[in-house]
């Protein structure tokens, strides 16, 4: 599902957005939210690396290879909680944001998720209202120094999202490639040569 933009037309910068899949990506995307979140808006760093980054995926935004935005996902019964989205001040007028969370709602709808659901500073819900975003209830609440409500959007699940009954070759899949073959289907070519067996005998020896 990694999305990349023809190059070489004019001064169009090459965008690609992917699923921060190596401990580098993942470092990417904390200092991406160091420098807006603790730089720009001064949270403090105990209220924004909070305990959930190691629970949740982090999708990442390059503009021509350079790490320019990140959003981070945690994933709960029924709905994915788009979370951290932040752009580098430097590439924000590009018009990245709204295509940004596009694609990580579609990366929920194609995992399943029929809701994807987002608490929103002030300043952003027109920007949220404008992706189709709408406010769960009228409450106002606040944290890091910011006042937020809670959004909520309906997402188009496809028949063919993933289930209990889908290939399990296809479930063992990247998370970001769930349409393309991975690396354990191409070691079903061996086939199964059994390395335990002999485990019940060695346990009773």
């Amino acid at each position: 599902m990694t999305e990349q933009t023809a190059t070489g037309l004019g001064n169009r910068p090459e965008i690609t957005i992917k699923l921060a899949s190596t401990s580098d990506e993942m470092m990417q995307c904390f200092m991406l939210r160091a420098a807006v979140f603790m730089g720009e808006q001064q949270c403090p760093y105990w209220e924004e690396y909070d305990g959930n980054d190691y629970t949740a995926s982090h999708l990442i935004l390059y503009v021509d290879g350079e790490p320019a935005a990140s959003i981070r996902v945690r994933w709960f019964a029924g709905f994915a909680k788009l979370e951290r989205a932040i752009i580098l001040k430097r590439y924000r007028s590009y018009g990245l944001f709204l295509p940004f969370v596009h694609w990580a709602k579609e990366f929920c709808r194609k995992k399943g998720y029929p809701k994807a659901y987002l608490h929103g500073q002030r300043r952003l819900w027109p920007i949220f209202e404008k992706d189709g975003f709408r406010k769960v209830d009228d409450k106002i609440f606040h944290f890091s120094d910011h006042e937020y409500g809670a959004f909520a959007c309906d997402l188009d699940v496809s028949e063919d999202a993933p289930t209990v009954l889908t290939d399990p070759m296809v479930l063992n899949r990247p998370e970001d490639q769930l349409d393309t073959p991975g690396v354990l289907e191409e070691s079903m070519e061996r086939g199964a040569s059994n390395p335990h067996a002999g485990w019940t005998e060695r346990r009773t020896s």
